[in-house]
């Protein structure tokens, strides 16, 4: 079919973005909100429980979902940027100067894992396990930042073990969470 210039029709991959690039565009800008949505649902709820890593249930169930909705093989990085974005403003209440990029190389490593099990299996607790051991880059990262940075990691407070024990803890659970909310998502399509 051509129109009335004699060329070919432009394709349309919807009737609401008129081309690919819209959609890329947009679709980037919504994992950039989710990551800002993820760290600003971490800033309110932070109540001092002295449990680490108990903010990865909301956080890594967001980024799995947005990983899940996307088209995109590195959505996870993405989405952590946008939390990274949001985290180096100063009225979040974030006195860590390493944790914009601790949440940038998260959403790395989670793309990678994810990558890596994917091929394999889509089971939800296979899903869910990989958000465990992708939420425990966190405090391994800051136990390496303590051999070389002079400040002080209040997470090791407890010891070493701990934090590592939780961090898997609640991200298993936010990757069940969230292999839960695609779950859902997907049914009703």
């Amino acid at each position: 079919m051509t129109n009335i210039h004699t060329g070919p029709l432009q394709r349309n991959i919807s009737r609401v973005f008129p081309n690919k690039t819209a959609a890329s565009v947009l679709e980037i800008v919504f994992l950039l909100f989710l990551g800002m949505i993820a760290v600003a649902i971490h800033s309110k709820l932070r109540i001092p429980m002295h449990l680490p890593g108990k903010q990865g249930i909301i956080f890594i169930a967001l980024i799995v979902t947005g990983r899940g909705l996307s088209r995109f093989p590195f959505a996870g990085s993405i989405t952590c940027i946008g939390s990274a974005i949001l985290l180096l403003t100063p009225w979040l209440g974030f006195h860590n100067p390493f944790i914009a990029i601790t949440y940038i190389l998260l959403g790395g490593v989670m793309d990678i894992v994810f990558g890596f099990t994917s091929k394999f299996t889509d089971k939800p607790w296979i899903l869910a396990l990989t958000c465990g051991f992708s939420w425990m880059f966190i405090p391994l990262f800051r136990l390496i930042l303590s051999f070389g940075v002079t400040m002080p990691m209040n997470i090791f407070s407890t010891g070493y073990v701990y934090p590592f024990l939780t961090h898997l803890l609640f991200g298993f659970i936010g990757g069940l969470l969230g292999a839960g909310l695609l779950s859902i998502l997907y049914l009703r399509k």
